[in-house]
Parts: C-alpha cells; structure tokens; sequence
C-alpha cells in the first residue's frame, strides 16, 4: 500500500472544510486539478471512495471521515514539529492551545498562568472552553496541546488518557438574599428552579433520584445552561438552586454572593482531570505549563 502523503491529507482536509474542490484550492492557493488529482490518488492508493462529488460541492463518505481524524492529526502535529524546529532555530516557542471546563479556570489556571508567564513571555496561549465531546475532539485531533476537565467520572474515550489532579466535594447554593437560603429539607426546594450545565442527562437524573429517596415528586423545573454568560446572569436575577465545587465556594465574589444550603445530600464529587492524547509529544511550553498546574495544585 502507498504511504499517505502531506500534500494529499491537506487537500482531503481543505475539501472537508470548504465543502467543495474549488474552495479548498482557493484556501490552499493551489489549482483546482491540482487537488482533484491530489485526491483522485488518495483514492486509488487506498482502494476506496473518499468523496461525494455534486454540482453542489464535495462531501466525505464514511472512509473519507475516518481518515480525515488522522489527517487533522498528521498535520497538526507536522505544525507542531514545524514550530520546535522554529524554537530550536529561533530560541523562541509558537503557541499553545489548552482545552478546559469552567471549572478549571476558577482558581487553578489564573495562578498556573501567572507563574507560566515568568518563563515564557512570547508564547501565544489560547484557553478554550468547550464541552468534553469537543474537548475530546480536540485531543484526538490534535488541535488541542492538553486539557483539564472536573469530570464526576473520567471520560471514556479512546487514545485519551486522564490522569487525576485533585478530588473536591460539591454542594448545593442560591443567592445569599434568596428566601431558599432557609431551606433545611428537600421538601422546601421542590417547587424552586434547580439549574445546572449539564448536557448529558446525569445531573437531572441524580435530583430526581434524591426527591424520590425522600418519597417525594421531582422538582418541575430542572433547567439545563451551558452559556456561562446566561447561567451567571440567571443566578443573579433569580432565585435558583445550583451545584457548586467547594473550590467555587471558596473563590471572593462567590463566598459573598452566595450561600451553602445546609441539607443532608450533596451532589456527587468530582475530579480535576488532566487529559492528554495517547502518544503526544508535548512541546516545552506545554510541559511547562503542566508543571505549573501541578505547582499551583500543591
């Protein structure tokens, strides 16, 4: 079999992208033949149909998107050899891109950052906040150099690893001037807005199992936000009940802002996660960054 080549994974990539042949060789600033041959090779070589050529455009077909994944990949970290070289050349490192839930830039990445700045003023960084479907994308794909996730169980996905960072207790808060601040029972909560930003369907499912150990009816309204924006803006405008990391608690604005409900359940715990694709060589700022991390933890 033919060994894939760089030229013809940029322009399966650049198709995937653009929708069309045309498009990607505008991207590519190449000529149109150019990538239809490019990708008529790929096709040969490999012995199966890649695209679905229309007068619309171009469209992958199942082989096609499986090897797109590890087309992403090759060129991402053909991007990252390039930028080592340019460091080793240059003395200087490129850019980094970090994947992380809302969790872990409370209080862990502002200290790991300050004190990552103090050995790399140049470098470009990028935090990205994104769900753990994306945030594994991302790794898999090689668009992201690592990520740090509170997970109450480790994803599962495979060539990720996650390695456990730090395990903290969680309970339920409203606002400080709510009258639910009062509340001592589930049975005072059930007609109250309980809010959280999970979007797989675990959160609503664990309320609901609490009510029904009390034999008590689930609350009516359980509202799902994944906008931080909006999910902060709500928890100041209305009387809501939410799950809160004992690290969320302890941060200023929300110690003075907010208040433990004093019940007997809390929600599940979670895990800092620090998750990294399997085989990736880390550049020396992204290894820098993790000593950080590590340090601003200890």
């Amino acid at each position: 079999m033919s060994l894939l080549k760089q030229h013809q994974l940029r322009a399966l990539a650049a198709v995937a992208d653009q929708g069309s042949i045309n498009a990607a060789a505008r991207v590519l600033c190449v000529s149109q033949p150019a990538i239809t041959k490019a990708l008529r090779e790929l096709e040969m070589e490999q012995g199966v149909p890649l695209l679905l050529r229309s007068a619309q455009g171009a469209a992958l077909t199942d082989a096609g998107q499986l090897l797109l994944g590890y087309a992403r990949l090759v060129i991402r970290e053909l991007e990252r050899a390039q930028q080592e070289m340019e460091r080793l050349r240059f003395g200087r490192e490129r850019s980094l891109r970090i994947g992380m839930t809302p969790l872990a830039g409370l209080e862990l990445l502002p200290a790991a950052f300050l004190a990552f700045r103090r050995f790399h003023p140049d470098v470009q960084v990028s935090f990205l906040e994104l769900d753990t479907v994306q945030m594994l994308d991302g790794l898999r794909s090689g668009q992201l150099d690592f990520a740090l996730g509170a997970f109450v169980d480790p994803p599962e996905s495979a060539h990720v690893l996650s390695s456990p960072l730090y395990e903290f207790a969680t309970t339920f808060a409203v606002r400080s001037e709510s009258p639910l601040s009062q509340a001592r029972r589930l049975s005072e909560l059930q007609g109250a807005e309980w809010m959280h930003a999970d979007a797989s369907g675990m959160y609503p499912r664990f309320v609901r199992s609490l009510f029904a150990q009390e034999g008590l009816p689930p609350p009516e309204r359980i509202t799902c936000c994944t906008s931080n924006v909006l999910f902060c803006g709500l928890l100041m405008a209305m009387d809501v009940v939410v799950p809160m990391s004992s690290l969320g608690m302890r941060a200023t604005l929300t110690a003075q802002r907010f208040s433990e409900l004093n019940l007997e359940v809390r929600p599940p715990g979670l895990t800092l996660m620090l998750l990294e694709r399997e085989g990736a060589i880390m550049s020396r700022a992204a290894e820098r960054m993790m000593d950080c991390i590590r340090a601003a933890l200890a």
